[in-house]
């Protein structure tokens, strides 16, 4: 298999079978198995293959950065969701994330600095969180080949431009939460600001799975090779996030541990 092919095939297969997996087995993993990081996953994997491992490390690093960037644009979202129209909500939240970006681009944050901030960073964004009772936010019908679409192309972005803008940069851009963004936006025109709050609370608890396939890669991609290190960060990031579900979500998804409403504040602000 070619190298354009596999770059075209890579990211549709992981989605789609990420979402056949959560069909299939939804209360062993607890949450949606696509809020795992698989465009990033992908996108690395093939930088490794192009760029080398340091390109890919280097990367993985600042990725890792970049979900606190993840986790500003959620928080300026939601926060303004609630009192506003998706129109003024999704500039503001674009502004977070690119002051985020931009403030963490400036920083050569060490790796050791990166595991205590980012996990505090996503925990100080929940406790942060407007208080909504949790509920499903059901998929739409579009929702899969909208997904793959997405992936598809900031994947072949990624690819295009990492070498032209470099790793740290490249990191924080792919950083870049479009699909929830663009998901967030119509769930919020068709049904309310509380719809996009809790879709978005979603990516943050996702965030930290992401974290720990980011910080397995750049731990272990020097030392034990990319066919040793990238099984390693897959499994690393199943068992975290089915943990990070459950602890979150608890067994059911109605009984979560972080944010309340009852259901007179929560139709009172629909």
């Amino acid at each position: 298999m070619g190298p354009d092919l596999l770059k075209l095939l890579l990211t549709p297969t992981l989605i789609i079978a990420a979402t056949l997996l959560q069909r299939r087995w939804a209360t062993l993993f607890g949450g949606r198995l696509v809020g795992l990081p698989l465009t990033a996953a992908s996108s690395l994997a093939l930088l490794t293959v192009r760029e080398g491992e340091t390109f890919a490390v280097q990367t993985a690093i600042a990725t890792l950065s970049g979900q606190l960037a993840i986790a500003a644009f959620c928080l300026g979202y939601a926060r303004t969701a609630l009192a506003h129209r998706w129109s003024i909500a999704l500039p503001i939240a674009i502004c977070c994330y690119a002051i985020a970006a931009l403030t963490l681009s400036l920083h050569d944050f060490s790796l050791p600095v990166l595991e205590f901030l980012v996990p505090t960073g996503l925990a100080a964004t929940l406790a942060a969180w407007p208080a909504l009772t949790p509920r499903e936010v059901l998929s739409l019908p579009w929702e899969l080949p909208a997904r793959i679409a997405v992936a598809t192309v900031m994947t072949t972005s990624v690819l295009a431009t990492a070498t032209m803008v470099g790793s740290r940069t490249i990191g924080l851009v792919a950083s870049f939460p479009l699909f929830a963004a663009l998901f967030a936006a119509h769930g919020h025109h068709g049904a309310g600001g509380p719809v996009a709050v809790i879709s978005l609370r979603s990516v943050v608890v996702g965030a930290f799975t992401s974290s720990v396939f980011f910080l397995t890669i750049a731990s272990t991609l020097s030392l034990l090779g990319a066919l040793a290190a990238f099984p390693l960060a897959v499994a690393a990031t199943v068992f975290a996030h089915i943990a990070v579900n459950l602890f979150t979500y608890g067994s059911n998804h109605g009984d979560s541990c972080i944010g309340r409403m009852n259901e007179r504040q929560l139709a009172s602000s629909a």
